[in-house]
């Protein structure tokens, strides 16, 4: 296997099977939300930054000062220098261990939850909220796993 994970393994064999595709299921859902909320995310922050994209490519940004820049540093954090790229890999890696029966680690519904509530806490309703789905997808797959 790969970075610590392991085969999704339960109970005896009628209830294996059962939790098993549960599990995977809820792995499965965990990944394609992920990937949703980068994609939601993508196509926000791509519209909201359109007229920013022609400065950051003759490289504006390079040594500018931060207080006429600002805006459009924040745009360019927002989108293609913030967690969007990460996040989408992260939706497929969640997707790809599904499908090939691998047992996500506790830990990272966990991380993603104590990553979310702080951010969402201190920017108030936001789209962080929705990183609770996967989170508590995860928490509940790695549960499943176990039984």
């Amino acid at each position: 296997m790969s970075i610590g994970t392991e085969r999704i393994e339960t109970a005896p064999a009628a209830d294996n099977a059962t939790a098993r595709t549960r599990a995977r299921t809820l792995t499965l859902w965990a990944g394609r939300s992920t990937v949703s909320i980068a994609a939601l995310h993508t196509a926000l922050f791509a519209v909201k930054s359109r007229s920013e994209w022609t400065g950051w490519l003759s490289g504006d940004l390079r040594g500018a000062d931060p207080a006429t820049h600002a805006e459009s540093a924040s745009l360019f954090w927002a989108l293609p220098g913030g967690f969007v790229i990460p996040l989408l890999l992260l939706g497929l890696l969640l997707s790809h261990m599904a499908r090939t029966d691998q047992k996500v680690p506790p830990y990272v519904g966990w991380a993603i939850a104590a990553w979310v509530l702080p951010a969402a806490w201190i920017l108030g309703p936001s789209g962080f909220l929705l990183g609770l789905v996967p989170a508590a997808l995860l928490i509940l797959a790695s549960r499943r796993a176990r039984r």
